[in-house]
């Protein structure tokens, strides 16, 4: 098993234009400023080359540093015909934006991968448009146009999980989007869980007090938010997020103040 970062850029705001709170320091810069990653995974389990999420493309404006995803995936020695599987966690404009450019597919040998639920609220008969902050700055395309030319090749699962390759499940973790989900990695000898969106800073799962203005259902997603971390806390299990600064892997473990967040050794 091996997870890579593709990061699409990074950028550093208050903690308060996302979340409903500040965070503590071990989780902010040196100015105080949430780091805020976007771009997605490369995941290699087995034989397969999968790509987990594809952050928010070439239609982000120029002078914004963002857009780096292809590099950095090339930079890990793999081309974009040599994926197999693109997963995407939910279909927010910032985890689908190098799928396609609205006509040609980018991840041409791919079989791709949504929940059924996310696409039907999203690019379905009666779509809904993503409303949250930021969308016009980073010239976000909307998902039904984003999204068409996979419209009649995307596999939609339905139901609690479904395993898209033998040890990479897709998981159902409602709220932040109606079909958001994480996905777990297993490879016999360990488990990691992506959490997409379910958590965008590791901050989050410390404290049960978070919300995210760009959640469309606030109270669903922190209960799912306070399941994951309750499972997760003394199971082992590597965990990272698609916004956290830099990606890094880390484990949630009990303390006397309930948990704590434990960054992985780098390799």
């Amino acid at each position: 098993m091996d997870i890579t970062p593709l990061s699409d850029g990074e950028l550093h705001i208050p903690a308060t234009e996302l979340l409903s709170r500040d965070l503590p320091a071990e989780f902010t810069d040196a100015d105080g400023l949430m780091p805020v990653n976007f771009g997605g995974f490369l995941v290699r389990v087995g034989e397969h080359t999968i790509v987990v999420d594809t952050g928010i493309g070439g239609g982000a404006i120029a002078e914004l540093p963002i857009g780096t995803l292809p590099d950095r995936l090339r930079a890990a020695g793999v081309e974009p015909e040599d994926v197999d599987t693109v997963i995407f966690t939910h279909l927010h404009f910032d985890h689908v934006g190098w799928s396609t450019d609205g006509e040609n597919v980018f991840f041409t040998a791919a079989t791709h991968h949504a929940h059924a639920t996310d696409w039907a609220y999203w690019v379905g008969p009666d779509p809904h448009p993503e409303t949250g902050p930021g969308r016009e700055d980073f010239g976000a395309i909307p998902a039904p146009e984003r999204l068409a030319p996979l419209a009649d090749s995307i596999v939609l699962h339905e139901g609690e999980r479904a395993e898209i390759v033998p040890g990479v499940t897709l998981r159902l973790a409602p709220g932040h989007t109606p079909g958001h989900c994480v996905v777990e990695i297993e490879d016999g000898e360990g488990r990691a869980m992506i959490l997409a969106d379910a958590a965008h800073n590791p901050g989050q799962l410390l404290s049960p007090d978070y919300t995210c203005v760009v959640d469309v259902d606030p109270e669903l997603a922190r209960a799912t938010r306070e399941s994951l971390a309750a499972e997760l806390t003394d199971s082992g299990t590597l965990i990272t997020m698609t916004h956290h600064g830099g990606n890094r892997l880390g484990r949630l473990v009990s303390d006397e103040n309930g948990r704590r967040w434990e960054y992985a050794a780098a390799r």
